[in-house]
């Protein structure tokens, strides 16, 4: 999709994506180690950055989430902030892209969102999460469904503008 961030920025979201995931206990470690090894390959630096980005991906959980909240830091992203609400946001519009660049399925995004999100989650998300709904109705063969991708677009145009929130922080 046009408009994607690149280079640094796209690793510094990638970070703020990283800190999300981990807020909503999922699995963040290979997103935030492979983005401190790309936000090191565009030129930002700090040794946050650089410790997260040699560990393993077996990393503790606290240890994790410490390094991504430092390397945020260091790069003037107040990622102590970030609230849980932003975090499903960040991490259904990490998947939302996931799914549009054909890297994930869109079922396995929406089975996320449903699991994750649920119905009493961020008003923003809450197509994805009913796009869940259709999608199991159909395969019982009830009703119709919204077209998957137009639905996804839609997500990504309205949470975007969560994303930039949090990377004005760093406003490089």
């Amino acid at each position: 999709m046009s408009g994607e961030p690149s280079g640094a920025a796209a690793a510094v979201l990638e970070l703020i994506t990283a800190r999300a995931l981990w807020l909503i206990r999922q699995d963040a470690a290979p997103l935030a180690i492979a983005a401190a090894a790309r936000a090191l390959a565009a030129g930002l630096d700090g040794e946050a950055l650089r410790e997260l980005a040699g560990v393993p991906r077996t990393i503790g959980t606290f240890e994790l989430g410490d390094l991504i909240e430092a390397s945020l830091t260091s790069l003037g992203v107040p990622a102590s902030l970030m609230t849980e609400e932003d975090s499903l946001v960040l991490g259904a519009n990490h998947y939302a892209r996931q799914v549009i660049g054909g890297r994930l399925a869109t079922r396995e995004f929406t089975a996320w969102a449903h699991s994750v999100i649920g119905h009493g989650g961020p008003e923003i998300a809450q197509e994805i999460v009913e796009l869940d709904d259709h999608l199991d109705g159909l395969e019982v063969g009830w009703g119709e469904s919204p077209d998957p991708l137009h639905v996804i677009e839609g997500f990504l145009d309205v949470s975007n503008s969560v994303v930039q929130k949090w990377l004005r922080f760093w406003n490089r």
